[in-house]
């Protein structure tokens, strides 16, 4: 039998979540999800299949797991205000940057299950990276469960404890835009050297899709397969030589660890509001 299903905020986490569940074959009609635009409702219900609510006290009632994507400043009321309807058999897996699972603990009337996660935007496309963490309450059943809808949309691994979530977002939550900005260069480069905008991106795009499905497909280190396509003398070797004269070491290393200062400032600010 399968578990009832609770969105609380469906946006675009939410829909690239409900999609991907969706797509493996889970039955939409288990799955309910909530908005603050209505008008959204039919939309979404074409689209899903799923059931839309006006109300997420009684979506929450209705389900066995309860995923909260609301925004971050809003996990506190949501939970608060559904206290009635909250039970210690159900499943609550946040979505919430920055949001610590004892704050979720604390604002529970009662002992539950809870998963925290960060997925990051790639999973508009089916492609996303998350990391999970869970409370000592959530059993390896539901861990196995959680998994198999995050892989539903991409991948995801769980990390030793919850403090890694700030080296998750580096890693993978705010990751996307590095990439982007990358790419940004790239193909601004391209055009000042004649080639067209569409072309440019094109070519660089596609590669950096193929590096990353090597990079995820291929046993040899990054380091091997770097070294597999740099000729000596060759003109790979000369941009790896600009690059390393930039340092790109540092520059990557502080980008990162600024990344996980800021969400960890995030995280404090939350705990205290």
């Amino acid at each position: 039998m399968s578990l009832r299903i609770a969105f609380i905020g469906v946006g675009n986490m939410a829909s690239a979540i409900i999609g991907g569940l969706v797509a493996s074959g889970y039955p939409a009609d288990k799955i309910c999800g909530t908005a603050l635009n209505t008008d959204s409702f039919p939309e979404l219900e074409a689209k899903f299949g799923l059931k839309m609510m006006a109300s997420n006290n009684e979506a929450i009632a209705s389900a066995d797991i309860v995923f909260l994507c609301v925004k971050p400043n809003q996990v506190r009321s949501v939970l608060e205000q559904a206290a009635d309807v909250i039970s210690s058999s159900q499943m609550y897996v946040s979505v919430a940057a920055g949001v610590e699972i004892s704050s979720i603990e604390s604002w529970l009337p009662t002992p539950a299950a809870v998963v925290r996660s960060m997925p990051n935007t790639p999973a508009l496309v089916m492609s996303g990276m998350s990391g999970l963490v869970a409370n000592d309450a959530t059993t390896e059943e539901q861990k196995d469960w959680i998994t198999s809808v995050f892989n539903s949309f991409g991948d995801c691994v769980w990390v030793e404890n919850e403090t890694q979530m700030h080296q998750v977002t580096a890693l993978s939550g705010s990751a996307p835009a590095y990439f982007f900005r990358i790419l940004e260069s790239m193909i601004k480069s391209g055009i000042e050297q004649g080639m067209s905008e569409e072309n440019s991106r094109k070519l660089a795009a596609q590669t950096m899709l193929g590096a990353a499905k090597m990079a995820t497909e291929i046993d040899d280190s990054i380091a091997q397969l770097r070294v597999n396509i740099t000729s000596p003398n060759g003109t790979t070797e000369q941009a790896l030589n600009s690059l390393n004269d930039a340092n790109i070491d540092k520059v990557m290393d502080d980008a990162m660890r600024a990344c996980v200062k800021r969400s960890k400032e995030l995280a404090s600010e939350m705990a205290n509001s």
